[in-house]
Order: structure tokens, then sequence, then C-alpha cells
């Protein structure tokens, strides 16, 4: 239903194609006390924390945009890891993807149920997430700063407990249309422990290994298209020769959304500290029907800014088209390096493994 309001709005004009709501994404300010204001708007903004009151049914928005997810990607020397437990109100969606590294093997599987089927819950603060047909969990702790995690999928299993790492969450809460809008924690993760079962092989995943974590809740457009990359390694001060640890999730809609928002979503961690760049793009070519693409670049200009390269070695694409639902999955695995000047320094960034994703999302 919402995509279908949203494109008789695009229609007869009241939705723009792109929508500037003149909150400035780039200024940190404190955190509001409630998520949605007296006017049924959500308070947008790029925040130094949230602790407010999560009162989404305050919203002007339809219930049936209401969406959450919880999604980890954690880069270990022999295993890329990702696991994703979402619930779109109409759809959910259980997923585990493994990569090994050293002999190219592309393990995935991904659990989508359509309503009502759905079989992912959460609890109200929506910090834990499970889903019902495999026992599958990611929780975070009460003080926030762990996660729990158990995702079991057919031949695939993997159990670790991980503790936020270098420096703040990026939270934001960005604004849409139709009293619509999103509360965002982008974090750096580091696990304590961690086993990794295929079949019935089972391997330990260190720790310290890195990873990335992106949990998300609100009410979304009913027309969403975006790119996206996420990765967290090393890099080397091309001035000092310091190695540091260095990670970044940057998200930008592509011109599919209806409307586009330039949401500011560029964000790098180095050490103990969060940064947002002012801009950035993805530039790549797709091959086929089947979106197969070539090199990707991402880059941005200014005083903080990327300089990507980023090589797909495996492409997972999903794709779901029913009479409410509109989905095209693409996600790629592969390997990313370049260079990042943030906060007056200028970094080389060690060759990692990242995921990067180009997709459309209607209901």
């Amino acid at each position: 239903m919402p995509r279908f309001i949203d494109l008789l709005d695009a229609g007869v004009g009241r939705t723009p194609q792109v929508l500037d709501t003149g909150v400035d994404y780039l200024k940190q300010r404190p955190g509001p006390t409630r998520l949605i204001g007296s006017n049924g708007h959500y308070n947008a903004g790029w925040l130094e924390s949230f602790d407010g009151q999560l009162n989404l049914r305050d919203s002007d928005a339809l219930d049936l945009s209401f969406q959450r997810w919880f999604h980890l990607a954690f880069d270990g020397p022999q295993h890329f890891i990702v696991c994703n437990l979402a619930n779109l109100t109409r759809a959910s969606n259980c997923a585990l993807l493994v990569v090994d590294k050293h002999t190219g093997a592309f393990e995935n599987v991904s659990l989508t149920h359509v309503r009502p089927g759905d079989t992912v819950r959460h609890d109200d603060a929506l910090r834990h997430f499970h889903d019902d047909e495999t026992g599958s969990f990611i929780r975070t702790s009460a003080d926030l700063s762990r996660v729990h995690i158990c995702m079991r999928t057919q031949h695939l299993t993997f159990v670790a407990t991980a503790h936020h790492a270098m420096g703040p969450p990026m939270v934001q809460v960005t604004r849409f249309q139709r009293g619509r809008g999103v509360l965002q924690w982008y974090r750096i993760l580091e696990l304590e422990a961690g086993l990794l079962a295929i079949g019935d092989r089972v391997f330990e995943i260190p720790a310290g290994t890195l990873g990335t974590s992106d949990r998300t809740v609100g009410h979304m457009r009913g027309i969403q298209a975006w790119n996206w990359v996420a990765a967290v390694g090393h890099a080397v001060d091309l001035d000092t020769g310091e190695r540091v640890r260095l990670g970044l999730q940057i998200a930008r809609d592509r011109p599919g959304a209806r409307p586009v928002v330039e949401a500011r979503k560029y964000v790098v961690w180095l050490e103990d500290s969060v940064h947002k760049l002012p801009t950035a793009r993805f530039d790549y070519e797709l091959l086929d029907e089947d979106n197969e693409t070539g090199p990707w670049r991402i880059v941005s200009e200014g005083d903080q800014a990327l300089e990507l390269d980023f090589t797909p070695r495996f492409h997972r694409r999903e794709r779901r088209e029913r009479m409410l639902v509109n989905a095209d999955f693409n996600q790629y695995y592969g390997q990313l390096s370049g260079r990042v000047a943030v906060a007056g320094r200028r970094f080389e960034l060690e060759p990692c493994f990242a995921v990067t994703e180009q997709s459309l999302l209607e209901l």
C-alpha cells in the first residue's frame, strides 16, 4: 500500500523527486526525548545518542510502512560472514552468508516469508530480534555494549559474542514524507568469541575479528533504492606511517527512490572517533540483465574524502515480485582498497573484504 500511495503522490506532484526537509545531517546534536514530535513527525538529525522514548505509534505514517532490521558483517582471517534478521511488516528475512576467502567457496542461505507467514519477531525496545522458524537471534545487551548472535540456517550456523568498538556509533534519525522516518545505529563490532559451522565442519572465528553493524527501525518510504558499502580493517597514515584501525559505512539513495533524501550517511571511524563526510557517490557499470557489475569507485570530494576501489568477487541477488512486494536485493562481496582523508590525516587502506549493495524495495 505505501508504494501505491507514493506512486500516486508522485504522479500528481505531491511528492518531489528530491525531498529537502531542511535538516542539517552534518551537524551533530543531542538526542531528543521522543523519537516522534508532537506534530507526528520524526525528530530528525545526526545525534550524539538516542535514549529517548520510542513513541512510534505517535507517527502520522501508515502502520504498513513500519520496518526494522539488524544487519551484521564480520571480516575474519579466513571467512567473511554476513547475518541479517529483518521484519518489513509484510515480509521477513533471516539470512546467513559465508565467503571462504582462501578457497573462494560461497555459502548462502536466505529465508524470506511474506505475510501472514513472516517469522521474525522483536522486543518492544527493538534491541532483540528472533526468527521463529530457525531459532536464530541477534540480541543487544541492556547497556547496549555487547551483541549476542546465534544464526542457524540449514547447513550454516554462526554463534558469537561481540562488543562495540572504535568509538561511538553513528546515530541518525532521517525524515521522509507523510510523517515517515527512520532511526539508525551504525556501529563497529569486535568479536569476543565465535564459532562457524558449515555442514559438519566447525571453524573458530578469532577474538578480535572486526565487523560492522546496522540496526534500523522506522516508517520507510514505499519506494526505496540505495547503494551501500560497509567495511572495517586497518590503514596506514601516509605522512607518519602509523597503522590504525579504520571502518566505514557509506549509504546513499539511488535516483529510483521516491523521494530521494540527502541524508549524508557517509561515516568513517578512526580508532575511537567517528566522522561524517559531506559528499559521496558510487560509480560502477552494470554488465548484464542479472545485475553483474564491473569494478566500483566510491568517491567524495573535499578535505574529508574517499577514493576507494571495490572489486566484486561474488554476487547474491534475491528477487521477489508479488502484488504488494517488489524487491530486488543485490549484494556484492569482494576486495576494497584505496585512500581515506579524515581528521586532517590521509590514510592508505590495507585491502580488506567488504560488502556493497545496489537494491530496490517497494512495499
